[in-house]
């Protein structure tokens, strides 16, 4: 084992060392994707040697590359270069965090909201979804306008397209479980300063795609009195956890 971990590395290191010597620009570019992915804050004496390093004329980086201590607009624009900043992904502290406020969340709502969200995440951890679907956020897109509905059929669309992509396998959606179960469902569009609160009857085509969601295995209804939110996001976070979908990157 030792040998075979020592000859893994031996490789990388020889992969390294080949980027470095046919493109600087990409193995610093990879270098700093890493450090982007696994860590969630440089410490200053990081900070202040990275910016030593490719301040040194020596460096292959020179003078194309240069690091500068800069803020960051609330908008993502570098204050130095004028770039806009990409978001990176979560770092699995960051995940941590943001896992156990959902969870905290949903308890304080009461024990049973707690309970039902944590089985949701043990359920999604043994699921392998490439997509997370916001079902309520799809089916309200586009609608605010007089007469806009909460529309299943959108949600259908997307859940066929997405289907699609991935070759046949199923997304997860999340909806609450209003949408799936009641003969008259809510309309929170907001066509006017005042939101409709109405309820209104599916469609034919709506119906229908209700009663296959309704038997689906793919499909998570929400609790009554649980938000909704909760759901889809802690599904996104245990699925970068367990590598899920390709990883984190990977899920939507």
């Amino acid at each position: 084992a030792t040998a075979a971990a020592e000859a893994e590395a031996a490789a990388e290191e020889a992969a390294e060392a080949a980027l470095l010597a046919a493109s600087p620009d990409g193995w610093l570019r990879s270098i700093l994707d890493e450090l982007q992915q696994s860590v969630e804050e440089l410490s200053p004496a990081s900070a202040r040697r990275l910016r030593a390093e490719l301040a040194r004329d020596h460096t292959p980086f020179a003078p194309a590359w240069r690091a500068s201590f800069a803020d960051v607009t609330a908008h993502g624009v570098c204050g130095v270069c004028g770039a806009d900043l990409s978001a990176g992904p979560l770092v699995p502290a960051q995940r941590a965090r943001l896992r156990e406020g959902l969870l905290a969340a949903a308890a304080a709502r009461g024990p049973l909201h707690g309970l039902a969200l944590r089985a949701f995440g043990e359920w999604v951890s043994r699921r392998g979804y490439k997509y997370v679907v916001d079902g309520a956020n799809v089916a309200y897109r586009n609608q605010n306008y007089d007469g806009g509905r909460f529309s299943l059929e959108q949600v259908g669309l997307l859940l066929d397209e997405l289907r699609r992509r991935s070759g046949g396998a199923a997304p997860l959606l999340v909806l609450p479980k209003v949408y799936l179960t009641a003969r008259l469902v809510p309309n929170h569009t907001q066509p006017r300063v005042v939101p409709s609160k109405e309820r209104a009857a599916y469609s034919a085509a709506e119906a229908a795609i209700a009663k296959r969601l309704r038997g689906s295995e793919h499909v998570w209804a929400v609790p009554d009195g649980s938000n909704d939110d909760w759901y889809w996001m802690l599904a996104t976070l245990v699925l970068a956890d367990s590598g899920g979908g390709g990883g984190g990157g990977a899920v939507r």
